[in-house]
Protein backbone atom coordinates (compact mmCIF):
# COMPACT_ATOMS: atom_id res chain seq x y z
CA UNK A 1 0.00 0.00 0.00
CA UNK A 2 1.05 3.56 -0.40
CA UNK A 3 0.42 6.57 1.24
CA UNK A 4 -2.27 7.60 -1.73
CA UNK A 5 -4.19 5.16 -1.27
CA UNK A 6 -4.17 5.42 2.42
CA UNK A 7 -5.62 8.74 2.47
CA UNK A 8 -7.96 7.52 -0.09
CA UNK A 9 -9.19 4.74 2.61
CA UNK A 10 -9.23 7.17 5.06
CA UNK A 11 -11.87 9.39 3.21
CA UNK A 12 -14.07 6.72 1.92
CA UNK A 13 -14.10 5.29 5.33
CA UNK A 14 -13.09 1.37 3.25
CA UNK A 15 -10.19 0.65 6.69
CA UNK A 16 -9.56 -3.41 7.63
CA UNK A 17 -7.14 -5.77 8.29
CA UNK A 18 -3.48 -4.94 9.71
CA UNK A 19 -1.60 -1.98 9.16
CA UNK A 20 2.07 -1.78 9.27
CA UNK A 21 3.75 2.34 9.41
CA UNK A 22 7.66 2.31 9.26
CA UNK A 23 9.79 4.61 7.98
CA UNK A 24 12.31 7.31 8.81
CA UNK A 25 9.77 10.31 8.81
CA UNK A 26 8.08 9.75 12.69
CA UNK A 27 5.99 13.01 11.91
CA UNK A 28 4.20 11.27 9.01
CA UNK A 29 3.69 8.05 10.90
CA UNK A 30 2.21 9.72 13.73
CA UNK A 31 -0.27 11.58 11.35
CA UNK A 32 -1.15 8.83 9.67
CA UNK A 33 -1.82 6.48 13.05
CA UNK A 34 -3.71 9.36 14.65
CA UNK A 35 -5.96 9.60 11.26
CA UNK A 36 -6.64 6.00 11.52
CA UNK A 37 -7.54 6.44 15.26
CA UNK A 38 -10.22 8.84 14.90
CA UNK A 39 -11.44 7.54 11.87
CA UNK A 40 -11.85 3.82 13.25
CA UNK A 41 -12.32 4.67 16.99
CA UNK A 42 -14.83 7.45 17.22
CA UNK A 43 -16.17 8.34 20.19
CA UNK A 44 -12.82 8.71 22.71
CA UNK A 45 -15.41 7.77 25.95
CA UNK A 46 -14.77 4.32 25.10
CA UNK A 47 -11.34 4.76 23.58
CA UNK A 48 -9.77 2.58 26.82
CA UNK A 49 -12.48 -0.45 25.20
CA UNK A 50 -11.84 0.27 21.78
CA UNK A 51 -8.34 1.25 21.40
CA UNK A 52 -6.19 -0.87 23.35
CA UNK A 53 -2.36 -0.14 22.81
CA UNK A 54 0.76 -2.07 22.96
CA UNK A 55 4.65 -1.67 23.22
CA UNK A 56 7.97 -3.08 22.99
CA UNK A 57 9.79 -4.72 20.37
CA UNK A 58 8.49 -8.43 20.84
CA UNK A 59 5.27 -8.64 19.86
CA UNK A 60 2.69 -10.78 21.74
CA UNK A 61 0.36 -11.70 19.19
CA UNK A 62 -1.51 -14.19 21.56
CA UNK A 63 -2.24 -10.93 23.27
CA UNK A 64 -3.26 -9.07 20.25
CA UNK A 65 -5.51 -11.59 18.85
CA UNK A 66 -7.42 -11.97 22.00
CA UNK A 67 -7.74 -8.42 21.53
CA UNK A 68 -9.16 -8.57 17.93
CA UNK A 69 -11.44 -11.37 18.94
CA UNK A 70 -13.35 -9.09 22.05
CA UNK A 71 -16.12 -6.98 20.59
CA UNK A 72 -15.95 -3.28 20.14
CA UNK A 73 -18.37 -1.03 22.98
CA UNK A 74 -20.69 0.97 21.75
CA UNK A 75 -19.76 1.38 18.31
CA UNK A 76 -18.70 -0.63 14.65
CA UNK A 77 -15.18 -0.89 15.35
CA UNK A 78 -11.92 -1.14 17.04
CA UNK A 79 -8.46 -0.08 16.67
CA UNK A 80 -5.21 -2.40 18.01
CA UNK A 81 -2.11 -0.90 18.23
CA UNK A 82 0.99 -2.16 18.77
CA UNK A 83 4.04 0.73 19.14
CA UNK A 84 7.60 0.39 18.55
CA UNK A 85 8.07 -3.17 17.10
CA UNK A 86 10.71 -5.19 15.35
CA UNK A 87 9.70 -7.68 12.49
CA UNK A 88 13.34 -8.07 11.38
CA UNK A 89 13.53 -10.81 15.00
CA UNK A 90 10.80 -12.86 14.18
CA UNK A 91 11.03 -16.39 14.12
CA UNK A 92 9.33 -18.84 11.64
CA UNK A 93 6.96 -19.39 14.56
CA UNK A 94 6.09 -15.57 15.23
CA UNK A 95 5.86 -15.10 11.29
CA UNK A 96 3.05 -18.08 11.48
CA UNK A 97 1.48 -15.86 14.20
CA UNK A 98 1.42 -13.07 12.41
CA UNK A 99 -0.60 -14.91 9.57
CA UNK A 100 -2.63 -16.51 12.08
CA UNK A 101 -3.79 -12.76 13.33
CA UNK A 102 -4.10 -11.64 9.73
CA UNK A 103 -6.63 -14.60 9.77
CA UNK A 104 -8.42 -13.47 12.85
CA UNK A 105 -8.99 -9.77 11.39
CA UNK A 106 -10.53 -10.79 8.73
CA UNK A 107 -12.88 -13.48 10.42
CA UNK A 108 -13.69 -10.63 12.95
CA UNK A 109 -13.64 -7.85 11.04
CA UNK A 110 -14.77 -4.96 13.75
CA UNK A 111 -11.49 -5.32 14.29
CA UNK A 112 -8.19 -3.19 12.95
CA UNK A 113 -4.46 -3.65 13.89
CA UNK A 114 -1.95 -1.21 13.40
CA UNK A 115 1.83 -1.77 14.42
CA UNK A 116 4.29 0.88 13.79
CA UNK A 117 8.19 -0.23 13.95
CA UNK A 118 11.40 0.45 15.67
CA UNK A 119 14.11 2.65 13.29
CA UNK A 120 15.16 -0.31 10.75
CA UNK A 121 12.37 -2.65 12.17
CA UNK A 122 11.65 -3.76 8.82
CA UNK A 123 13.75 -5.57 6.19
CA UNK A 124 12.14 -4.10 2.73
CA UNK A 125 14.86 -5.28 0.61
CA UNK A 126 15.02 -3.08 -2.55
CA UNK A 127 12.86 -2.36 -5.37
CA UNK A 128 13.97 -4.88 -7.69
CA UNK A 129 14.18 -7.50 -5.03
CA UNK A 130 12.22 -7.31 -2.08
CA UNK A 131 13.25 -9.03 1.30
CA UNK A 132 11.86 -12.07 2.10
CA UNK A 133 9.26 -10.33 4.44
CA UNK A 134 8.09 -8.04 1.83
CA UNK A 135 7.31 -11.04 -0.66
CA UNK A 136 5.57 -13.22 2.30
CA UNK A 137 3.14 -10.10 3.52
CA UNK A 138 2.60 -7.31 1.20
CA UNK A 139 -0.58 -8.96 -0.43
CA UNK A 140 -2.06 -9.74 2.77
CA UNK A 141 -1.31 -6.55 5.20
CA UNK A 142 -1.14 -2.86 4.31
CA UNK A 143 2.65 -2.37 4.68
CA UNK A 144 3.78 1.75 4.60
CA UNK A 145 6.97 3.15 4.44
CA UNK A 146 7.73 6.53 5.35
CA UNK A 147 10.66 7.49 4.05
CA UNK A 148 12.24 11.26 4.57
CA UNK A 149 10.57 13.88 1.97
CA UNK A 150 12.79 15.29 -0.51
CA UNK A 151 12.87 19.33 -0.14
CA UNK A 152 10.81 20.07 -2.30
CA UNK A 153 8.47 18.34 -0.87
CA UNK A 154 9.02 19.56 2.40
CA UNK A 155 9.20 23.19 0.87
CA UNK A 156 5.14 22.08 -0.52
CA UNK A 157 4.56 21.02 3.27
CA UNK A 158 6.00 24.19 4.84
CA UNK A 159 4.43 26.19 2.40
CA UNK A 160 0.94 24.72 3.72
CA UNK A 161 1.50 25.16 7.43
CA UNK A 162 2.43 28.43 7.36
CA UNK A 163 -1.04 29.14 4.88
CA UNK A 164 -3.13 27.09 7.55
CA UNK A 165 -1.76 29.87 10.34
CA UNK A 166 -2.74 32.97 7.59
CA UNK A 167 0.54 33.38 6.76
CA UNK A 168 2.10 33.64 3.86
CA UNK A 169 5.90 32.69 2.66
CA UNK A 170 8.02 32.34 -0.41
CA UNK A 171 10.03 29.97 -1.35
CA UNK A 172 13.32 31.71 -0.48
CA UNK A 173 11.50 31.75 3.15
CA UNK A 174 11.17 27.73 3.16
CA UNK A 175 14.22 27.14 1.46
CA UNK A 176 16.04 29.09 4.08
CA UNK A 177 14.06 27.24 7.16
CA UNK A 178 14.73 24.08 5.86
CA UNK A 179 18.44 24.63 5.40
CA UNK A 180 18.81 26.23 8.59
CA UNK A 181 16.59 23.78 11.05
CA UNK A 182 17.36 20.73 9.00
CA UNK A 183 14.69 18.23 6.95
CA UNK A 184 12.92 16.77 10.10
CA UNK A 185 9.52 17.05 10.18
CA UNK A 186 9.01 17.11 13.96
CA UNK A 187 11.42 20.03 14.13
CA UNK A 188 10.35 22.44 11.18
CA UNK A 189 6.62 22.10 12.58
CA UNK A 190 7.63 23.39 16.16
CA UNK A 191 9.97 26.05 13.81
CA UNK A 192 6.81 27.11 11.88
CA UNK A 193 4.85 27.64 15.58
CA UNK A 194 7.77 29.96 16.41
CA UNK A 195 7.84 31.87 13.18
CA UNK A 196 4.18 32.15 12.69
CA UNK A 197 3.85 33.70 16.58
CA UNK A 198 6.42 35.60 16.11
CA UNK A 199 4.68 37.03 13.12
CA UNK A 200 2.00 37.67 14.67
CA UNK A 201 3.12 39.48 17.59
CA UNK A 202 4.50 42.20 15.13
CA UNK A 203 1.43 42.53 13.31
CA UNK A 204 2.13 40.96 10.51
CA UNK A 205 1.40 38.16 7.89
CA UNK A 206 4.39 37.11 6.55
CA UNK A 207 7.42 35.45 7.32
CA UNK A 208 10.74 36.24 5.65
CA UNK A 209 14.36 34.97 5.55
CA UNK A 210 15.08 37.69 7.55
CA UNK A 211 13.12 36.28 10.32
CA UNK A 212 14.30 32.45 9.80
CA UNK A 213 18.05 33.42 10.04
CA UNK A 214 16.78 35.57 13.38
CA UNK A 215 14.65 33.09 15.86
CA UNK A 216 14.81 29.78 14.01
CA UNK A 217 16.73 26.59 15.19
CA UNK A 218 20.07 25.95 13.37
CA UNK A 219 21.38 22.48 13.10
CA UNK A 220 25.40 21.38 13.16
CA UNK A 221 25.66 21.02 9.37
CA UNK A 222 24.16 24.92 9.42
CA UNK A 223 26.00 26.70 11.58
CA UNK A 224 29.68 24.50 9.77
CA UNK A 225 28.25 26.37 6.78
CA UNK A 226 28.26 29.68 8.31
CA UNK A 227 31.64 29.36 9.65
CA UNK A 228 33.21 28.41 6.22
CA UNK A 229 31.42 30.99 4.54
CA UNK A 230 32.76 33.28 6.94
CA UNK A 231 36.36 32.36 6.60
CA UNK A 232 35.71 32.41 2.48
CA UNK A 233 34.27 36.46 3.27
CA UNK A 234 37.22 36.48 5.69
CA UNK A 235 35.00 38.16 8.22
CA UNK A 236 35.81 37.64 11.67
CA UNK A 237 32.33 38.98 13.49
CA UNK A 238 30.17 36.85 11.39
CA UNK A 239 33.01 33.63 12.04
CA UNK A 240 32.93 34.48 15.82
CA UNK A 241 28.74 34.26 15.40
CA UNK A 242 29.05 30.77 13.61
CA UNK A 243 31.41 29.92 16.42
CA UNK A 244 29.63 30.89 18.99
CA UNK A 245 26.24 28.99 17.98
CA UNK A 246 28.68 25.77 17.87
CA UNK A 247 29.92 26.15 21.00
CA UNK A 248 26.10 26.45 22.30
CA UNK A 249 25.26 23.17 20.40
CA UNK A 250 28.82 21.25 21.97
CA UNK A 251 29.88 21.06 18.52
CA UNK A 252 33.40 19.05 19.29
CA UNK A 253 36.23 21.72 18.30
CA UNK A 254 38.26 19.20 16.83
CA UNK A 255 35.16 18.92 14.42
CA UNK A 256 35.29 22.71 13.86
CA UNK A 257 39.05 22.83 13.72
CA UNK A 258 38.44 19.92 11.00
CA UNK A 259 36.48 21.93 9.19
CA UNK A 260 38.48 24.79 9.20
CA UNK A 261 41.49 22.96 7.83
CA UNK A 262 39.63 21.68 4.86
CA UNK A 263 37.86 24.85 3.71
CA UNK A 264 41.91 26.61 4.16
CA UNK A 265 43.38 22.95 2.04
CA UNK A 266 41.10 23.87 -0.92
CA UNK A 267 41.24 27.30 -0.85
CA UNK A 268 45.06 26.57 -1.13
CA UNK A 269 44.70 24.81 -3.72
CA UNK A 270 42.40 26.92 -6.09
CA UNK A 271 44.77 29.79 -5.19
CA UNK A 272 47.89 27.37 -6.50
CA UNK A 273 46.36 26.44 -9.87
CA UNK A 274 45.48 29.96 -10.18
CA UNK A 275 48.97 30.99 -9.94
CA UNK A 276 49.56 27.92 -12.39
CA UNK A 277 47.21 30.09 -14.79
CA UNK A 278 44.43 27.49 -14.78
CA UNK A 279 40.87 28.75 -15.23
CA UNK A 280 37.93 27.90 -13.06
CA UNK A 281 36.99 24.48 -15.89
CA UNK A 282 40.07 23.27 -15.78
CA UNK A 283 40.38 23.61 -11.65
CA UNK A 284 36.79 22.54 -11.72
CA UNK A 285 38.31 19.09 -13.94
CA UNK A 286 41.36 18.88 -11.36
CA UNK A 287 39.35 19.58 -7.87
CA UNK A 288 36.41 18.16 -8.94
CA UNK A 289 34.40 21.06 -6.84
CA UNK A 290 31.07 21.51 -8.23
CA UNK A 291 30.69 25.42 -10.26
CA UNK A 292 28.92 27.40 -7.52
CA UNK A 293 31.93 26.19 -5.28
CA UNK A 294 33.94 26.93 -6.79
CA UNK A 295 33.03 30.43 -7.68
CA UNK A 296 33.09 31.71 -4.27
CA UNK A 297 36.66 29.40 -3.98
CA UNK A 298 37.62 31.71 -6.59
CA UNK A 299 37.16 34.74 -4.82
CA UNK A 300 38.07 33.86 -1.58
CA UNK A 301 41.97 32.23 -2.42
CA UNK A 302 42.20 36.20 -4.70
CA UNK A 303 40.97 38.04 -1.35
CA UNK A 304 43.41 36.15 0.56
CA UNK A 305 46.34 35.47 -1.94
CA UNK A 306 48.74 31.83 -2.01
CA UNK A 307 51.43 33.81 -0.04
CA UNK A 308 48.97 34.51 2.78
CA UNK A 309 47.37 31.17 2.70
CA UNK A 310 50.34 29.08 2.86
CA UNK A 311 51.05 30.75 6.12
CA UNK A 312 47.48 30.41 7.47
CA UNK A 313 48.17 26.59 6.21
CA UNK A 314 51.60 26.78 8.14
CA UNK A 315 49.37 28.23 11.48
CA UNK A 316 46.68 25.42 11.13
CA UNK A 317 49.39 22.48 11.83
CA UNK A 318 51.05 24.58 14.29
CA UNK A 319 47.63 25.10 16.24
CA UNK A 320 47.00 21.11 15.85
CA UNK A 321 50.50 20.08 17.17
CA UNK A 322 49.75 22.40 20.26
CA UNK A 323 46.21 21.08 20.83
CA UNK A 324 47.74 17.55 21.42
CA UNK A 325 50.90 18.43 23.00
CA UNK A 326 50.47 20.99 25.45
CA UNK A 327 49.48 24.00 23.71
CA UNK A 328 46.65 26.05 23.51
CA UNK A 329 43.38 23.66 23.09
CA UNK A 330 39.86 23.53 22.86
CA UNK A 331 37.36 25.98 21.39
CA UNK A 332 40.40 29.11 22.63
CA UNK A 333 42.33 27.59 19.88
CA UNK A 334 39.78 27.73 17.44
CA UNK A 335 39.38 31.46 18.71
CA UNK A 336 43.25 32.54 18.52
CA UNK A 337 43.15 30.83 15.17
CA UNK A 338 40.52 32.80 13.83
CA UNK A 339 41.62 36.31 15.76
CA UNK A 340 45.35 35.58 14.19
CA UNK A 341 44.03 34.88 10.06
CA UNK A 342 40.79 36.28 9.43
Amino acid sequence: MDIASLKANLKSGNLSGVYLFSGEEDYLIRYYLKALREKVVGDEAFAVFNNPVYDGEEIDFAAIIEAVKSPPMMSDYKLIEWRHADFTRLKEGELESLEELISACEEYGYSIVAFTAVDDGVDFGTAKKPSAFIKRFDKSMNILRFEKSNENQLYAWLKKHFDSRGVTVTLDTVKALVFRSGRSMDVLVGEVEKLCALALSRGKNTVTPEDVNEVASSTPECDTFALSNAILDRNRHRAYLALEEMKLRRVDHAVIMGMIARTFDDLTAVSHLLDEGLGATEIEEVLGMNKYKLKMYITAAKRYGTERLSEIISDLAIADAGSKYGGVTGYCAVELFISRNL
